[in-house]
């Protein structure tokens, strides 16, 4: 085999490899998403003192002995909202959306409540919250 050749040959094989791996990338990619990741958020005691306690994604809210914990994400593009203690309101940066410190809609773009996480009380005084990514 001449050098000519060989190297046609060996940079048609290169394009093949490549483009093989161009095509399947979409398809491993697609079964990859399709996995149900899940998150675990530990608050400690001295990160349960305010109304509205922010890590990782998740709110824990506290009422008076009482603790639930709500998504970050606005329901409407999926933004990190923004809590203001004042109004005791969460607010969308991104589009304006309001919610209570409940969860519920007020007002906005988005059409839904905020998803509430279920929260595990550690024998310890730890709050723990595991969500889905």
């Amino acid at each position: 085999m001449e050098r000519r050749g060989f190297i046609k040959k060996g940079l048609s094989w290169l394009a093949y490899i490549l483009g093989t791996a161009a095509l399947a990338y979409p398809v491993f990619s697609f079964i990859n998403f399709r996995k149900i990741r899940k998150k675990t958020v530990v608050f400690y005691p001295d990160e349960q003192l305010a109304a509205a306690n922010f890590k990782e994604g998740v709110y824990l809210i506290r009422k008076g002995t009482d603790f639930n914990a709500l998504s970050a994400r606005c329901t409407h593009l999926g933004c990190t909202l923004n809590f203001d203690a004042v109004s005791q309101q969460f607010k969308c940066p991104c589009h304006g959306s309001l919610f209570a410190i409940s969860g519920k809609r007020i007002s906005g773009p988005a059409r839904t409540n905020l998803i509430s996480i279920p929260v595990k009380r550690e024998a310890n005084g730890d709050m723990e919250v595991e969500f889905e990514i």
